[in-house]
């Protein structure tokens, strides 16, 4: 009597175990018809025929050298591969064991011929998932340009009514948030905690950092959706506003230039540069003889030998100290906080004037007005069906959305701070923010051995071409460590 294995599959998640029971029901049934009899079968499931890495599929290629059976059976050869160049692969190892391939559905007899209808059946079966490949491509493109929901994982911010991407205002607002917090110098640790605070969760759970950094780097809450080379704008509504995330974005890949230290927090990293050889200064970890950690700042030139650089490593913590008092001091000062005080004020009243986000949703409204009239047009005349029905119904709601929206966007205008509570904020905010402090002012600080070049950003316009609050402070040294710091020239 004829040994043989059965081997079965089916494609993917639509098909089932029913697609599996089908396939052994015929198999066995052509095995007793022809005498023979089945010692094993392999299943995958959910996999592929386009490519051989399949669990079963190999192991039943590696268990044939055993020479235990003499056929492999299948339902059809396509369950056995979809690739003609990979079933004539497989086909030559198991013909070296001594097995050959059986189809239980088609009647391939054992002569010349023989050859060439099974060539041409495993020739038709890889033109068939080629261009049914071709066509879910097709139509899943046609789906993107249409801008409709394809399936899968809808990203945190985001729900599908119908086929549409729309918001989700409620965790669209924590996006927001994350986006704003992080844009202005607060890390991700931060963030969760105020997050945590404020009773918002991921899934039941706190935030964990990963979630937090994938949403701050998803192109999609920016309205775009890329697709290989092909760019879709009008798919996922935009949540966040394109400075703001541009901002999180070279924040996020200035970070991948050094590596964070887990235990501390370099305040000053990729604003430090060396004044004798012009290399960037780094964050260096050192342990003392007690066994002490002791962070640094030290040019890079000198650590990694591309240069003579001598500049001397300088102490984390009193190297911070100093920029960081030093520029509270010169923000403090009555001419130059009440300058500051008033270009927030001004700011103010031109985002009051000039809302975005009022204005965007004041064009989205009139074009839902416009859809609108132009449907009830349609009814008017007698184009009446449960499409127009529907579409009807859809453009009413967005419309009631729309209206509450604007609503909530309008009393956001209705908000001013007064020149005292702007002043309280501002005078808190640089004691209680000191790394916003760092991101928001500090351009670039050049360091030598006997002095320290700050030079700031504008805090209030951040033009190009203005300096705006600016010094150059000297500084000696008292011994290797440590700066006295003597403030000599202020301009503006």
């Amino acid at each position: 009597m004829q040994t043989a294995v059965i081997y079965a599959r089916y494609s993917c998640d639509q098909q089932s175990e029913q697609s599996i029971e089908g396939q052994l029901r015929v198999c066995e049934d052509y095995a007793k018809s022809h005498d023979i009899l089945i010692l094993d079968t392999y299943i995958d499931r959910a996999m592929t025929g386009t490519n051989d890495n399949r669990a079963d599929f190999q192991r039943m290629i590696k268990d044939s050298a055993r020479k235990e059976w003499n056929y492999v059976l299948v339902y059809k050869l396509d369950r056995f591969s979809r690739d003609k160049y990979a079933t004539a692969i497989h086909k030559k190892t198991l013909r070296d064991n001594g097995v050959k391939v059986l189809s239980a559905m088609e009647n391939i007899p054992d002569t010349p011929e023989g050859i060439i209808l099974e060539s041409l059946l495993e020739g038709m079966n890889q033109y068939y998932s080629a261009e049914l490949s071709q066509k879910v491509k097709r139509g899943m493109r046609e789906t993107r340009l249409k801008g409709l929901y394809q399936g899968g994982g809808v990203p945190y911010g985001y729900k599908i009514d119908g086929r549409k991407v729309v918001i989700d205002e409620e965790r669209a607002e924590n996006v927001r948030f994350m986006y704003t917090k992080f844009a202005g110098g607060v890390y991700v640790k931060e963030i969760i905690r105020q997050l945590t605070l404020n009773g918002k969760q991921y899934k039941g759970k706190p935030f964990a950092m990963n979630t937090v950094y994938n949403i701050l780097k998803n192109q999609k809450y920016l309205g775009v959706y890329k697709h290989g080379e092909e760019i879709v704008d009008n798919m996922y509504p935009q949540i966040v506003e394109r400075e703001t995330f541009e901002k999180v974005q070279t924040i996020i890949n200035a970070n991948k230039h050094g590596k964070r230290s887990t235990e501390v927090v370099y305040m000053l990293r990729h604003k430090l540069k060396c004044g004798y050889c012009g290399q960037s200064i780094i964050a260096e970890m050192g342990t003392a003889r007690n066994g002490e950690r002791k962070y640094y700042y030290k040019c890079r030139g000198r650590k990694a030998r591309v240069n003579e650089c001598k500049k001397s490593v300088v102490q984390k913590d009193i190297l911070e100290k100093l920029i960081i008092d030093t520029t509270i001091e010169e923000l403090s000062k009555p001419a130059v906080l009440q300058s500051a005080i008033n270009g927030l004020l001004a700011l103010q009243e031109n985002k009051l004037k000039t809302n975005t986000a009022l204005n965007n949703l004041l064009r989205e409204q009139k074009q839902i007005e416009t859809a609108l009239q132009n449907l009830v047009t349609a009814i008017e005349n007698g184009i009446m069906s449960n499409t127009t029905n529907k579409r009807l119904h859809e453009l009413e709601q967005a419309q009631q959305e729309i209206e509450r929206r604007i609503l909530i966007e309008k009393s956001k205008t209705t908000i001013r701070y007064t020149e005292k509570e702007l002043r309280e904020y501002f005078e808190q905010s640089l004691r209680l923010e000191p790394q916003m402090l760092i991101n928001y002012f500090i351009k670039e600080v050049v360091l030598y051995d006997d002095k320290i070049e700050i030079y700031y950003n504008n805090p209030i316009t951040n033009s190009p071409d203005h300096d705006g609050l600016g010094f150059l402070f000297y500084s000696k040294i008292v011994d290797r460590n440590l700066l006295e710091t003597l403030v000599i020239e202020l301009y503006v």
